[in-house]
C-alpha cells in the first residue's frame, strides 16, 4: 500500500517509535479499503497555543481543549486522521472513522473516539505509561 504525501509528511513529524506505529495503522487501514490520511502530527507548544486560542481569544471555532503542554501532539506521540470520500473531500462523521479507531486499538494504541472525559474520533497516539505532567517534567528537565 502506497501512503499519500500529505501523511507521510505528518508521520515523519513523530518520534521514531510512533513513526512505526503510525505507518503500521494506516496501512491496516488502507489494506481495509478505507481512504484515510493523517492529517496532523507532531505540534509545537506554540502552535497547540494558538489552535487553543482560537473559538477563545482569537477568532474561529474551537479546535482543541489541550493548551500548550497538555496535548500528546506536543510529545510527537499522537496524529490525527480523518476518512476522504471518492471526491477528496473529508468524512468526519463517516462509520469509518470508527472502524479506523478500532483498528487503532487493535495495534495496542489510544483511540480518542473511547475517552470517557471527552470524545476526540479523529485523534490516535501511543500509549507512553506516563502521564502528561510526567511528559511536561521530562521536557522541562532536558530528556
Amino acid at each position: 500500500m502506497t501512503i499519500d504525501p500529505r501523511s507521510a509528511a505528518n508521520i515523519a513529524t513523530l518520534r521514531k517509535d510512533a513513526q512505526t506505529k503510525a505507518r503500521e495503522w494506516l496501512v491496516k487501514c488502507l489494506e481495509a479499503g478505507i481512504n484515510v490520511k493523517i492529517i496532523t502530527g507532531t505540534r509545537t507548544w506554540q502552535e497547540q497555543a494558538a489552535l487553543n486560542a482560537k473559538g477563545r481569544t482569537t477568532a474561529g471555532p474551537k479546535v482543541t481543549n489541550a493548551p500548550a503542554g497538555y496535548s500528546w501532539h506536543n510529545f510527537g506521540v499522537a496524529w490525527d486522521f480523518v476518512v476522504f470520500d471518492a471526491k477528496g473531500q473529508p468524512q468526519w462523521e463517516s462509520p469509518l472513522m470508527e472502524k479506523c479507531g478500532r483498528i487503532a486499538e487493535s495495534l495496542d494504541l489510544e483511540w480518542g473516539g473511547h475517552w470517557t472525559g471527552f470524545q476526540d474520533t479523529p485523534h490516535i497516539q501511543l500509549k507512553t505509561g506516563c502521564t502528561l505532567a510526567q511528559a511536561r517534567r521530562r521536557v522541562k528537565d532536558g530528556k
